[in-house]
């Protein structure tokens, strides 16, 4: 991992808001993940890049799709998982997750083919709701936001030896 530049709030959540190009449904929630991170972390925060191999292993928090938009599945429980462990469920599921989780299978659909974009990690796990019974483990990184994209790119294969993924990281 390399630092690129350490960066404030205020550079994350404005680079966020406008990488959704206009798609801003869940920047309400996003905004206030951000802010948690901010206060856990001290308001430190850096641009940086990680490997494929990481990525592979960065912790998701429990996820049910949006259940306020009819999803239905677990696609990970509340211990979390790896977002490779992550796509292995997915793989395992699709078919299921797919007409049972129409809203959270559609971002993950639009993500897979989207071009690799940075996401927003963070050092330990998030004193968040979804993070409550989320094992620390030393070393690991966190999602903050990016979980539909993690998991599109794992499962559809795009996260390979060489493939460098820009992030930021609150810690």
């Amino acid at each position: 991992m390399g630092i690129l530049l350490t960066v404030d709030l205020k550079h994350v959540s404005d680079a966020v808001l406008a990488s959704r190009g206009g798609a801003h449904g869940s920047w309400p929630w996003t905004r206030k993940l951000l802010a948690a991170a901010d206060t856990q972390f001290e308001s430190r925060w850096k641009s940086t890049t990680i490997d494929a191999a990481d990525a592979l292993e960065i912790r998701l928090p429990s996820h049910a799709g949006e259940p306020c938009k009819g999803d239905l599945l677990t696609l990970v429980g509340a211990k979390g998982a790896t977002v490779r462990e992550a796509a292995a469920t997915l793989e395992r599921v699709a078919s299921a997750y797919a007409r049972h989780n129409t809203s959270c299978m559609g971002r993950i659909d639009f993500a897979a083919a989207a071009p690799l974009s940075q996401v927003v990690l963070c050092s330990a796990p998030l004193n968040w709701e979804e993070y409550a019974d989320v094992t620390p483990a030393a070393g690991a990184l966190y999602c903050v936001d990016g979980f539909h994209r993690l998991v599109a790119w794992a499962w559809k294969g795009r996260l390979t030896s060489g493939v460098e993924l820009r992030v930021w990281l609150a810690d």
